[in-house]
């Protein structure tokens, strides 16, 4: 398996009318082997991309950050390998491997990897946006 790299290939994968099954343990260790990780500690790639739905993989180094940033919907953070510390505001949430984070809409976050880890991101760009009730 070889991840693609031509804009054709890529957008066949990105096809939303197209059934795609992704094994997520051998895209892993192809962004592990990418120059990208080698140099820094981190890379990922978009598996499905919709107006309604994106999934990406991420794989982190220990050590490894996201900066603090939003998301255009609500999110999730499944966690398949390793273990990360999930940043929002004043409150940091250890997420272990097998367990899944929810969050709402341009809530600001950042994530630590503690081991070397490997995150599906499920994200609903335009999805319910977090309210207040008066």
């Amino acid at each position: 398996m070889v991840l693609e790299r031509s804009r054709a290939e890529r957008n066949e994968r990105l096809d939303a009318g197209t059934l795609h099954v992704f094994a997520h343990a051998e895209y892993a260790q192809m962004l592990r082997d990418e120059p990208e990780y080698q140099a820094n500690g981190r890379n990922g790639t978009t598996l499905v991309k919709t107006p309604e739905l994106r999934v990406v993989l991420e794989v982190l180094c220990r050590g490894a950050e996201l900066a603090e940033h939003r998301a255009p919907g609500p999110i999730t953070v499944q966690v398949l390998h390793g273990e990360i510390r999930f940043h929002t505001g004043e409150d940091t949430f250890r997420v272990r491997e097998g367990e899944l984070l929810a969050l709402p809409a341009e809530r600001p976050h950042a994530v630590e990897a503690m081991r070397d880890s490997v995150l599906l991101i499920t994200i609903a760009p335009g999805g319910q946006k977090e309210t207040t009730t008066p």
